[in-house]
């Protein structure tokens, strides 16, 4: 072969190649192109969300770009059975150049190839506007997700340690701990239960289940707490009425009282209930001013206990609160007198909903309610609420007057239903399952 043919032969070849490599980019790009674009809309979406959460960012660009990879491989998968061969492209470039069989004669020997002309047309053109179309939206998505602002209220404070329940119940028995009235035994049970909610992950200490367990512990250790600064305030004022002329019904409110301190749902410490008269005769053995002073050690104790009840109800400083960095000013109306006043460091954004007026306003004399100790549904089952003793006070002098001798009220009555339960079969079904 000529110098001149091997070059002739060289041109043909390259030319066929670069058509073949043309229609087969093309034919990939018009799949790979909507794939992009759906690739690039869902990671537009979860990339301005991992903004607004203050997520790292870096692992997402590389979940990006696995993500279009796996795509355009794909698309090269499903479109390979379209593409064109070197062979195939020869026959359309000398169809197109009406070289009629002349390369593919000379591919094979047959003939002498072609000379390279002064300039080649072109074969095929490219035509980009829905492909363009394609990759420039997903281009456009990107750039939104990565530079558009985002809202301020996205890094609005958040919640951060501990819920404020879990804070004060640890508070509250820390307190009793260090005042060593109650049992350290039941002191370490609860201690451990709030100790246990702590452990749970930080995105899982303000999900609602864990906001519940935190409320009742809390409410359970502020109940018992309650319950046991009441026991100590019963016995001092048993000790205090025992100076009085009554020492009999002193003794025993002194021991109810004591029962009630063993077998609440916080016990008193032993050590406490020991150094305690337990009975009538060691009550009488104090003197007058021993039985005083006990009292009002009692009394300081039963003070101290209600104080440390009364930390379930509030909130810790800080407790719960985000980092905020917000910073505004508030919009002031009238005169200094009734006005509204800036929002400092943190606020903002507007004045309050309701104003101050100088003017008191008449809210009557109102009525007094008593405080509900606590709501049973948030105890859990087994959990002990306390017991209390008592002794039926009777007077064996008393004069009894004439009784009757059980006469009938009313006339008998029977054989009625008095409720009746309309059960469907497999209600019916379970109970018989369960009672059997």
């Amino acid at each position: 072969m000529t110098p001149h043919a091997a070059t002739s032969r060289r041109f043909w070849e390259t030319r066929a190649s670069a058509l073949a490599w043309r229609i087969n980019v093309a034919a990939w790009l018009a799949r790979a192109a909507p794939a992009t674009f759906f690739v690039s809309s869902a990671f537009a979406v979860g990339f301005y969300a991992l903004r607004r959460g203050q997520n790292a960012l870096g692992p997402a660009w590389l979940a990006l770009l696995g993500a279009v990879l796996l795509a355009a491989l794909g698309c090269w998968w499903r479109s390979r059975r379209s593409f064109f061969a070197a062979d195939e492209a020869r026959v359309l470039l000398e169809a197109h150049l009406r070289l009629d069989t002349r390369l593919t004669a000379a591919a094979l020997g047959i003939t002498h190839w072609p000379a390279e002309p002064a300039s080649l047309p072109p074969v095929v053109r490219w035509r980009l506007g829905a492909t363009s179309g394609w990759l420039g939206g997903s281009l456009a998505l990107l750039a939104i997700a990565a530079f558009a602002p985002v809202p301020r209220d996205a890094f609005a404070a958040r919640p951060s340690g501990p819920p404020p329940a879990l804070l004060q119940t640890e508070e509250m028995l820390s307190q009793l701990q260090e005042m060593k009235v109650a049992d350290p035994q039941a002191i370490e049970q609860l201690a451990e239960r709030a100790a246990e909610l702590a452990r749970r992950p930080a995105e899982q200490q303000y999900s609602h289940s864990a906001l519940e367990a935190a409320d009742a512990l809390r409410n359970q250790v502020a109940v018992s707490a309650a319950n046991l600064g009441r026991g100590l305030e019963s016995a001092s004022n048993a000790m205090q009425a025992a100076n009085g002329p009554d020492m009999k019904g002193a003794a025993g409110q002194l021991a109810a009282a004591l029962s009630g301190l063993r077998d609440g749902g916080m016990p008193a410490n032993k050590d406490l209930l020991s150094n305690l008269p337990g009975s009538e005769v060691d009550l009488k053995n104090l003197t007058a001013a021993q039985r005083a002073q006990l009292a009002q050690q009692l009394a300081n104790l039963a003070a101290g206990v209600n104080g440390a009840a009364g930390a379930g109800v509030q909130i810790a400083p800080g407790a719960g609160q985000g980092q905020g960095n917000g910073r505004g000013q508030g919009r002031g109306r009238g005169s200094p007198g009734d006005g509204w006043g800036s929002g400092g460091e943190g606020g903002g954004g507007g004045g309050p909903p309701l104003g101050l007026n100088k003017d008191s306003s008449d809210a009557g004399d109102g009525r007094s309610e008593a405080l509900k100790t606590g709501d049973l549904k948030n105890f859990a089952l087994g959990d002990k609420l306390g017991t209390s003793a008592g002794a039926h006070e009777t007077d064996p002098n008393a004069a009894a007057g004439p009784m009757s001798a059980g006469a009938v009220a009313t006339p008998a009555a029977g054989g009625e239903a008095v409720w009746v339960n309309r059960l469907t079969p497999t209600e019916r079904a379970a109970l018989k399952k369960f009672f059997k």
